[in-house]
């Protein structure tokens, strides 16, 4: 597929800020982390306080795929990102663009939800997980909206050892100036994300739809997207038992 550098230049970054929360959980159709009804139920009772204070937010830019095959290794360098894995390369190889992303809860909720009890934290968790949700959802929309995307597919750094968690630096360096407009930063060498209900990646055409979640060991995480063995949107289980 050859990138469409007119489409490039016209939109080379996106931001969107216009993003709400549901305005209750039936409406929302994923599965949701800490699932039980307690926690639902003090969810339910938050949902309004976050709602009004609530600014989730998302962006993505248009980049151009360099591919270096080195006899059985390959190489594909995207501006300062550089990824070496099979598994990953071979998603990306025959492509001409890649969109790298960041979605996130926004600093608002991210304070709102520090001043609250303990127990109301993990209830909060929850829609702050929506929120960022929602933006990744309005994302995909406008990708597939304005490219014409048949199926998206995504990797992150940190879910998987061929792309660890230090990705982060080349990734922000990448989309920069757009941290620093949704408010998002990186903690330290920690390279963990503020807010922490935050996620950066690459998003990219693909007919598999691949999303590295599907190799990720981590069964537990709140952040699951999808199971393993490409068992897509399976309920996520709470960690409280």
């Amino acid at each position: 597929m050859e990138l469409d550098l007119s489409a490039a230049e016209e939109i080379e970054i996106e931001i969107i800020e216009d993003i709400e929360l549901p305005t209750n959980f039936e409406s929302f159709g994923g599965p949701f982390p800490y699932d039980s009804k307690h926690v639902r139920r003090v969810a339910g009772s938050l949902l309004g306080d976050a709602m009004a204070i609530a600014k989730p937010k998302a962006a993505f830019r248009v980049s151009v795929i360099a591919v270096e095959d080195l006899g059985l290794n390959r190489k594909i360098e995207i501006g300062p990102v550089v990824l070496t894995d099979q598994v990953l390369t071979d998603n990306l190889k025959d492509l001409g663009r890649v969109f790298p992303f960041l979605a996130t809860e926004g600093p608002e909720l991210a304070k709102w939800a520090q001043t609250l009890s303990p127990r109301d934290k993990t209830a909060a968790f929850v829609i702050r997980y929506i929120a960022l949700k929602e933006a990744e959802r309005r994302l995909e929309e406008r990708l597939t909206e304005l490219y014409g995307l048949s199926r998206l597919g995504a990797m992150s750094p940190g879910v998987l050892p061929a792309w660890p968690l230090q990705g982060q630096r080349n990734l922000f360096e990448l989309l920069d100036p757009l941290p620093t407009q949704l408010g998002v930063s990186l903690k330290g060498e920690t390279f963990w994300m503020i807010p922490d209900v935050s996620s950066s990646g690459l998003y990219f055409e693909t007919e598999a739809g691949f999303h590295n979640c599907r190799l990720c060991p981590l069964d537990t995480c709140p952040l699951r997207r999808f199971g393993r063995d490409h068992v897509e949107n399976v309920p996520i289980q709470g960690l409280l038992g």
